[in-house]
């Protein structure tokens, strides 16, 4: 790995490590599915010259859309509204175990004793940090959150294995419909389910939420994705794929230095353990990469 590529996959952990709390002021300011709509809005008209449509494969792409471009965020989104930035960092990750075990399902992989007890473990971690703090209260608030952002890993790991049944888009042209179908069926959702984004957006900083929204597409979404693939093309998946490990002890650092989180003996054996856990299964997804290519895939 040469200097250039590890300054920029060290820049992908911290944007989108730094993303996090990004999306914890943002959905303190505004309904979650209204920031989530404005963001995926802005998106799709960046990428909207790479919409292609090819017969055959568009069920698959527009069903993975409505997993990686909609319901995915409208779970993590509302789940920050509750949970802190580091938690649901942290419970984001069951993503790679989430994916494995569908793998295992739909795409007829077979796990081995090692990365089924790496899953067990990545569930127990969150589970252990869930479960903290009082039984009302904050500490229930935050189990409310990680609950949702762990539906909202779910999506996206069956996002991934429905997309996985195209091969006919480049990365950027998936991209681009993901943003459209979240674009679409955000919009519909905030209508439907929430109140008040005018008022909202009228009593916002403006200046918070407008560079929030910025930074959510052209960083987290526009340049982090591009340039995880370009590494992707360039080095062994082994030293891309393990970097998410790194993203969330940025999120952890960032949400306990400029928010405050919590971060008790509870949270670091949780997060220990859920690292740990994704940890080995990544390593393991990585020595099976032929059947197993769709379990890296980046988040955001």
């Amino acid at each position: 790995m040469s200097l250039r590529e590890l300054t920029l996959l060290m820049l992908i952990c911290f944007i989108w490590g730094f993303h996090f709390v990004v999306l914890k002021f943002a959905v303190g300011e505004l309904p979650p599915l209204f920031y989530a709509a404005i963001r995926m809005v802005l998106v799709a008209l960046i990428l909207s010259p790479f919409l292609s449509w090819r017969k055959g494969e568009m069920g698959y792409v527009l069903l993975g859309g409505l997993c990686l471009g909609a319901l995915n965020y409208a779970l993590m989104f509302t789940g920050l509204k509750y949970a802190t930035a580091s938690t649901a960092a942290i419970a984001l990750e069951l993503n790679v175990p989430f994916a494995t075990v569908l793998a295992m399902i739909f795409l007829g992989d077979r796990p081995g004793w090692r990365r089924l007890l790496g899953i067990t473990l990545a569930f127990l971690g969150v589970a252990v940090i869930a479960m903290g703090g009082d039984s009302a209260g904050e500490g229930a608030q935050i189990g409310i959150g990680i609950a949702f952002v762990a539906a909202g890993a779910f999506c996206e790991a069956l996002g991934v294995v429905i997309v996985k049944r195209t091969t006919a888009f480049k990365p950027h042209e998936l991209l681009a419909w993901f943003a459209l179908v979240g674009a679409v069926s955000l919009s519909a959702l905030s209508v439907l389910l929430e109140d008040g984004q005018a008022q909202a957006w009228t009593a916002a900083d403006t200046t918070l939420i407008v560079g929030a929204t910025i930074y959510s597409a052209l960083a987290a979404s526009l340049l982090g994705h591009t340039a995880y693939y370009w590494l992707l093309q360039r080095l062994p998946i082994s030293m891309v794929a393990p970097s998410v490990l790194f993203t969330t002890v940025i999120a952890v650092f960032f949400g306990v230095v400029l928010l405050g989180d919590p971060f008790g003996l509870r949270m670091i054996i949780g997060g220990l353990m859920t690292l740990a856990g994704v940890g080995v299964v990544l390593l393991r997804n990585v020595k099976k990469q032929a059947n197993n290519d769709a379990l890296v895939e980046p988040r955001g």
